[in-house]
């Protein structure tokens, strides 16, 4: 699976439960919306259609790197400062990855799901 952002392979981040993909370029993660949801109710946090949000379609959000259709930008956070992207046919979500100047060689399944779960917390906040 390519990242929509660097066209390179990312690499699977596999654990029990469910399977990330991640840039090792960018530090992008992408997910799917079942694994995703789960990630989010086992962080007491509510699923990601109660998490709301406000599409952008002016913003060009990439590729869908499982379907290879147009990524769909959703904003949110305190004044529309964070956003992800989500594709509306497989329900695939793309992070962007953490503002850092260099990426990390690995990262566990655990860091990557409190990554998650840091990003989700901060964008219900309005």
């Amino acid at each position: 699976m390519d990242c929509p952002r660097c066209s390179v392979e990312m690499s699977e981040i596999a654990s029990g439960d469910s399977t990330l993909q991640r840039c090792s370029t960018c530090g992008g993660l992408w997910i799917d919306s079942a694994d995703l949801n789960r990630v989010m109710l086992h962080a007491n946090l509510p699923s990601l259609s109660a998490v709301g949000g406000y599409v952008n379609p002016d913003e060009i959000a990439g590729m869908c790197p499982a379907c290879h259709v147009d990524l769909v930008a959703v904003e949110g956070g305190e004044k529309r400062s964070l956003h992800y992207d989500t594709c509306e046919s497989c329900g695939g979500i793309w992070l962007e990855g953490p503002d850092v100047d260099e990426v990390p060689e690995q990262l566990s399944p655990k860091d990557a799901e409190k990554e998650i779960v840091d990003f989700y917390r901060k964008f219900r906040k309005k």
